[in-house]
């Protein structure tokens, strides 16, 4: 344990003295896998990248003693303790554990941030963006796999992936096991936060009394506020390498390797017969017997894919690149972005909390108290805008979260004149966020490449807001927001709106005003919610818009698939970790029909 490796992340908590006690606390779970350093020439399946989907399919093929699996991850460190922390996420921006993306400028939005661009986190390490994520335990809509299904992906209805969902869970609240849509047993922990902050009881109150239903969002219907569980195992964070490679990290036949930088894919002819990577300074040329494995996120797979020469003809061209493979990889692209909607109430500041001495004597002993709470999410909703809908489809979602200054000053790209108007006269005080964002973007984007160089950032273009119905869905939840956080149980907790944002503005202002106002405020500071999918769209073969058929395979290629979020043909109604997970748990059983041990 290096004590002071762990205090050299700007967290709350870096200079406590407890911080020792704490790490010991948390080295009861092991959050990485022992890596290998000795690499062989060749193995039956190479896995590029070891993040939310790569870890899945990593451990579930090596299950199978006869076949041989090369795991490559960019990220080369291992992620510190305190990584497991639930409340600390956000904390691990611009670290190591982050690629540390931006988006090209945006010509529809963003005009409040730095030359218009996004800022855009994605994991980087064993466990991908399970390390960097809010742990928020959530499946999306039924509608959204039927619908997979109806534009081509055909054997991923809901129905058909329901079982993988199950299969991935290991639940721990009995009220949640028993309503039929949950299961016990699985490598990801699902469990309900540690802590109630005094947030809480407080939006439920406010919620209930605008008719909104409290509800299991994964389980028979989404719409209402989601009591929802995390991706937490007894108090601590449950990545994708804990929970699918640490207990995988023994076995013979798969070999795992932190800090290989992948290059692209080696072909004789149209097959895919390897990877190029560095690793520790020297470049590597590994062969796969069977199949080359594209898991490496949405945005890095598609610039792997077409640094390899699969991709656009035109844009390859541009590039010099030899064209293997003529397919529309990175068009497709949808992500979720919303607008964080601030306040501020009677308590402590979220610095101060999370340094509290009780507290964090609470946490190591119990793991509970506000460093238990997934970034200090108080509550979650899935709404459509109306109280009472016949159908369960919601268009928004709403966040309710505490956050620091360190999150409005570095984190969202704002330009400093705009910081010092809006949050700066709140930096030191308790403030939270009230999160819209839209479920069903209809603006889509595209992720090209910049250079050639492996090592050069894509080109990554969301295009937000391109279609003006993404907006209004987000100023639909603005006004949620807006009605709660002015409501009489709110008031009870001294929450007030920022003066410097809403200065004009009551409960009693006309909703044609209220959509004016608001729409220029998300267009203004919009953020990601980090639920990019779709650059290497999965779906029927014939159709020209789809990269892999329903078996993940790419087209016109033989041994490459692509498993991760990139696949996703549209992006689910909620967040995408879980769904990733699941895409992969698939994604392996569909590669293991093909696979026949002697003693089987």
């Amino acid at each position: 344990m290096d004590v002071a490796a762990e205090r050299s992340y700007r967290t709350p908590i870096a200079n406590s003295p407890l911080l020792p006690l704490l790490l010991i606390s948390l080295a009861t779970q092991r959050n990485a896998p022992k890596q290998t350093t000795t690499i062989q020439e060749e193995y039956d399946y190479i896995v590029v990248g070891g993040g939310s989907a790569g870890s899945v399919v990593a451990s579930r093929l090596s299950e199978e003693s006869c076949v041989s699996v090369l795991l490559l991850e960019a990220g080369g460190k291992k992620p510190p303790l305190i990584n497991d922390v639930p409340a600390l996420g956000r904390d691990f921006w611009n670290t190591h554990l982050d690629w540390q993306f931006k988006t090209v400028p945006q010509k529809h939005a963003a005009y409040f941030l730095e030359n218009q661009q996004v800022i855009w986190p994605s994991g980087k390490g064993l466990g991908g963006s399970s390390l960097l994520n809010a742990m928020l335990y959530v499946r999306g809509n039924h509608k959204d796999y039927d619908d997979w299904e109806a534009q081509g992906a055909k054997g991923w209805s809901y129905e058909d992936v329901f079982p993988y969902f199950l299969k991935l869970e290991d639940n721990k609240d009995l009220d949640y096991l028993e309503n039929g849509y949950h299961a016990s047993g699985g490598p990801i922990t699902a469990e309900k936060p540690r802590y109630e902050g005094e947030l809480k009881n407080p939006i439920r109150e406010a919620a209930e009394h605008l008719g909104y239903k409290v509800l299991d969002s994964n389980a028979e219907n989404q719409t209402g506020f989601y009591d929802y569980q995390g991706s937490i195992r007894n108090g601590q964070r449950c990545s994708t390498a804990k929970a699918y490679l640490v207990p995988a990290e023994n076995r013979t036949n798969l070999d795992i390797v932190g800090g290989a930088y992948t290059k692209k894919v080696l072909f004789d002819g149209n097959r895919a017969v390897g990877v190029q990577f560095d690793y520790q300074n020297e470049e590597y040329e590994v062969r796969a017997r069977r199949e080359v494995i594209m898991s490496a996120g949405t945005t890095n797979t598609a610039q792997l894919l077409m640094l390899s020469g699969i991709g656009p003809r035109k844009h390859l061209e541009e590039f010099d690149i030899q064209v293997i493979a003529d397919l529309p990889v990175g068009d497709n692209f949808q992500d979720h972005c919303g607008f964080p909607m601030p306040f501020t109430f009677d308590g402590l500041p979220l610095k101060e909390k999370l340094n509290d001495t009780d507290n964090i004597k609470e946490y190591i002993n119990d793991k509970t108290g506000p460093l238990a709470s997934p970034e200090l999410v108080s509550s979650m909703a899935f709404l459509d805008g109306k109280v009472v809908s016949s159908k369960d489809f919601p268009d928004h979602e709403l966040y309710f979260l505490e956050i620091s200054k360190k999150v409005a000053k570095e984190q969202v790209g704002l330009k400093p004149l705009i910081y010092k108007a809006i949050f700066f006269p709140y930096e030191d005080s308790p403030v939270f966020i009230c999160v819209s964002h839209l479920l069903h973007p209809k603006s889509i984007g595209t992720v090209r490449l910049q250079s050639t160089d492996p090592y050069d950032s894509p080109l990554i273009d969301p295009n937000y807001f391109e279609n003006s119905d993404d907006v209004a869905a987000i100023v639909k939840g603005m006004k949620t927001c807006w009605k709660i956080g002015l409501s009489k149980p709110m008031k009870k907790v001294g929450v007030r709106p920022f003066a410097t944002l809403h200065p004009e503005i009551s409960i009693l202002t006309p909703d044609f005003l209220l959509d004016k106002y608001f729409t220029l405020l998300a267009r203004g500071l919009v953020v990601t919610l980090s639920h990019q999918v779709g650059t290497a769209k999965m779906g029927d073969p014939e159709d020209p818009t789809t990269v892999v058929d329903p078996e993940l395979r790419v087209k016109g290629i033989e041994g490459l698939r692509v498993i991760d979020a990139s696949v996703m043909p549209i992006v689910p109604s909620g967040n995408t970790n879980i769904p990733t997970i699941m895409v992969a748990e698939k994604a392996s059983d569909i590669i293991k029909e093909t696979i026949s041990c002697s003693s089987d």
